[in-house]
């Protein structure tokens, strides 16, 4: 189970500011940026709308191979 840090974070990666991601769970944006830095996160409900928010963007871009040198 991923935790609010990690969806926060998986959501970023896509491309989304911290003020779209409250724009579209309604979770307040401090509240995103506390736990963004790693403050410990509470709130079931939270969690769920990041999870929703998270489950309905494309796929991250799978990193470039990097060649052994």
């Amino acid at each position: 189970m991923d935790t609010a840090t990690d969806l926060i974070k998986r959501i970023r990666a896509a491309g989304l500011t911290q003020s779209e991601i409250s724009r579209r769970t309604g979770i307040p944006q401090p509240r995103l940026s506390r736990w963004e830095a790693g403050a410990p996160s509470a709130g079931a409900n939270d969690a769920l709308k990041l999870a929703e928010l998270a489950r309905s963007l494309p796929p991250p871009e799978p990193a470039p191979a990097q060649e052994a040198a």
